[in-house]
């Protein structure tokens, strides 16, 4: 009997399963990807409604980030921006995912007394899915679709990716006990 899932002491997936990881993988890249990019645009340029530099500083300070404010603006908006750009292509993708695993975690993180739920700007299960979709591209890496593919971190994407989680976590403990 031919079963399309390859067993672990079988060697490498088949086309056909592999090739629809590829395909989901690319798929979760181009969402996570527009999405933070696009909250990126919004955050430095004002860009579909947002609030723009001065602006998202002003909102850091309702978080309670109490110095530094514009230069986490633009630290925070340029780290949407890029790493939903490289994200998007596949393009140093551990990089990319563990900037925008950086910038969920410090917003999970800030608006965890508000509850899981979002009310009135309250509530952090927005953030914590992209989270968890910036984790899943960093551990797993950006899948064959992509601009990495002859990399050494596309072919060990788990080495690469628990290096980029320790870096987004460091990053997220250095904003939260500067800036809070």
């Amino acid at each position: 009997m031919i079963s399309d899932v390859a067993d672990a002491d079988s060697g490498p997936a088949p086309a056909e399963t592999r090739g629809g990881i590829d395909l989901g993988l690319l798929v979760l890249r181009v969402v996570l990807g527009v999405t933070m990019g696009a909250h990126g645009l919004q955050h430095l340029f004002g860009a579909f409604g947002g609030p723009g530099i001065g602006g998202f500083a002003r909102a850091l300070g309702d978080f309670g980030y109490t110095s530094q404010t514009t230069l986490l603006s633009w630290i925070t908006g340029i780290s949407e921006l890029v790493g939903g750009v490289l994200v998007l292509v596949g393009l140093f993708t551990p990089i990319g995912a563990a900037a925008l695993l950086g910038v969920c975690a410090n917003i999970v993180y800030v608006k965890f007394g508000g509850g899981f739920f979002q009310k009135q700007g309250q509530g952090f299960e927005f953030e914590l899915l992209l989270a968890a979709a910036s984790l899943t591209v960093l551990l797993a890496g950006s899948g064959r679709i992509a601009l990495d593919v002859n990399t050494p971190w596309r072919k060990r994407p788990l080495s690469f990716g628990l290096i980029g989680l320790l870096l987004a976590a460091a990053a997220s403990v250095v904003v939260i006990v500067l800036c809070r």
